[in-house]
Parts: structure tokens; sequence; C-alpha cells
């Protein structure tokens, strides 16, 4: 099944002009995917440029989503990356790069926790909270705080990553990329993927009819607001959407605001563990 998809994946330029709604069916098989997320149409940057607070997750030493660093022993990312990854002790998290054949600063995950009623095929509550074994400290490595801002329609905020450049190509991108994509209105990113996909309470969209958005390996990774005069807010997890930077669908983001009550339980949890 998995080179059927990417078979599929190969073959459809879902991020150039066309969209599942051409291929009457496909849309059940494709969606919701566990990587379709990566930063297309952004600009190279460096980890202190960014702010410190994006880790890279690795699965058996193969680079799988980002995260965002809570605290030194927390990191928050999406809870689809652990779907057939369940073995802790095969999870990484590095911190301070801003390629990924750099050597940055690793810690073995201990723990984490995603939601009981996270469902793979809706994506509802995709948030994975994680404990790391230590604390991640060391240069360029930075906490960043958790959103407390209404996301109103039109708000600039900047998705980061390592996903691929271009919706049709197939390896990851070394260098960290970022773009700054508007919130789009709730109506009427229900109204868009309404053949497709449920957007639940727990999700937003965010991104520009040009060539702008996240992509895949970018998953998990953070969409951060800026606001003027203040520190800057962890408020979305990059989860997924249809194609890239597609010209119809925005890309799909986990809200940290309604989910936050989910992550600082869980916080409270692993931090309790002995």
């Amino acid at each position: 099944m998995d080179s059927l998809l990417m078979l599929l994946l190969l073959l459809l330029p879902l991020g150039r002009g066309n969209n599942l709604d051409d291929f009457p069916g496909l849309e059940k098989i494709l969606l919701p995917a566990s990587a379709h997320m990566r930063v297309v149409g952004g600009e190279a940057t460096t980890i202190d440029k960014l702010g410190g607070y994006i880790v890279a997750l690795r699965y058996l030493g193969n680079f799988v989503c980002g995260g965002a660093l809570l605290n030194e022993r927390i990191v928050l990312s999406a809870a689809h990356c652990f779907i057939g990854r369940q073995k802790r002790y095969q999870w990484t998290i590095e911190g301070g790069i801003s390629r990924l054949d750099e050597n940055g600063t690793k810690v073995v995950l201990k723990e984490y926790i995603v939601p009981s009623i996270f469902d793979e095929d809706t994506m509802h509550m995709d948030v994975a909270v994680l404990l790391l074994s230590e604390p991640l400290k060391g240069k360029n490595i930075v906490p960043i705080a958790l959103c407390n801002h209404h996301l109103i329609e039109g708000r600039d905020l900047t998705v980061s990553g390592w996903g691929l450049t271009d919706p049709r190509a197939t390896l990851v991108q070394q260098q960290l990329r970022t773009v700054i994509v508007p919130v789009v209105k709730k109506s009427k990113c229900k109204k868009v993927y309404k053949k497709s996909s449920k957007i639940t309470d727990a999700m937003f969209c965010a991104g520009l009819k040009s060539g702008k958005d996240a992509c895949t390996f970018d998953s998990g990774g953070p969409l951060v607001y800026y606001p003027p005069n203040a520190e800057k807010q962890l408020c979305g997890i990059v989860s997924f959407g249809i194609g890239c930077a597609s010209v119809k669908y925005p890309g799909v983001y986990t809200d940290v605001n309604y989910v936050k009550p989910f992550i600082l339980a869980s916080i409270d949890t692993l931090n309790s563990l002995p």
C-alpha cells in the first residue's frame, strides 16, 4: 500500500494548479496524509535567526518530523508522526541546527503522550507532547511560549522546517527554511475541504495563493506568531493538506489554543514521571 501511495503522489502534481477534484475517489486514498506538509516558496534561514525553538525528530536515525521546544525537557509535535513508530528508545530529538547534516545537541525520547481521541483518518487532535530523557540545552536552543492570541483572519504566522521545497520532490531539504502564511477564515477553509476532510475545532488553516505553504517532512513543525513588541508564540502545529502550496487548498494546522488544555495536562503528567 505504501508503494502505491508513493506512486500516486509522484504521478499527481497536486501543488501546481491541479487538485483531487480532477481525480474522483483519490482523496479517500491520499487524505489525510501523515506526511503531506513542507515549506514551499519560502526562504532559507538559520536556527539563530529563527529563534532557536525548532527541533528535528529522528526515528532510527532518519529525519521524520519537526517539533518545537517548550522547555528544556518538553517538545510539542504532531501525533501522526508517531504512527507506526511507537518504540520510544528509537527516537532522538536534535536542537540547535540549521541543516540536517549538522551535528547539534541530541537527546533521546523518554516518553510521549498523544490524545486518546486522536483520529488518524480525520487528523482530529493531531498533537503530541514529548518528554526528553534529559534537558536539551546548548547554543541556539531556546524554548518558545504557547499561543495566547486569537487567530484572526489574515494574521501572519511563520512556518518553518526542513521539508521539501518543490511539491514534486521526494527528498528532504537539508537547509532550514521558513515562510510567512496568513490565517484563512475558518468557514472558507471548511468549504474548500468539504469533499475530502472535515475541518474540526482542533484545526485551522493558513496559506497563500502564491506558491507558499508547508509540506512533506515539515509535519509536527511550528507555526509561530511574532506579535509586535512581545515574545514569539507557538500557535499551530503542521498537520496536513492537499498537495503543497495549492492555489485552492490552504495548509491545515493543529490549533494550539484549542488543544492547550491537553498540552498542559500532558506536561503535568510527564513531569510527574520518576
